[in-house]
């Protein structure tokens, strides 16, 4: 095999692995912030990849340390430590979380689990 034909396999081989890499670590994104996904039995939890959050605006601005957790349970209700307790749902293409200060959109992204939960379909927007 010649040396130009070699480093196109291994740049071929280079890209494949990294496609699977990304294929496996789902990234969902929400006002800014990249969260990762856990499947329990009680609900999903998204885990923020980096710890701060700008709460407020203007003169009120404040920011808060700590990576954060979105829960949302079987019965469609929501949490979070900062905005408290809220509901999510979700429709084609799109799921989201609303709280009396704050709303978690994820447009165009879908919740996955290697086995699908059975109360999915029970919290439809």
């Amino acid at each position: 095999m010649n040396s130009t034909r070699s480093k196109h396999v291994l740049y071929s081989l280079a890209i494949a692995g990294s496609l699977v890499w990304a294929g496996n670590c789902a990234a969902y994104v929400s006002d800014g912030h990249e969260y990762s996904l856990r499947c329990t039995k009680r609900g999903y939890v998204l885990r923020s990849k980096f710890p701060v959050r700008k709460v407020g605006t203007g003169a009120g601005t404040r920011y808060i340390s700590g990576r954060e957790e979105l829960y949302l349970g079987r019965s469609c209700d929501a949490s979070h430590r900062i905005f408290g307790k809220g509901k999510w749902c979700w429709s084609n293409g799109a799921f989201g979380a609303t709280f009396d200060e704050h709303e978690f959109v994820f447009s165009r992204q879908d919740l996955r689990c290697p086995k699908e939960p059975d109360y999915y379909l029970q919290c439809s927007c």
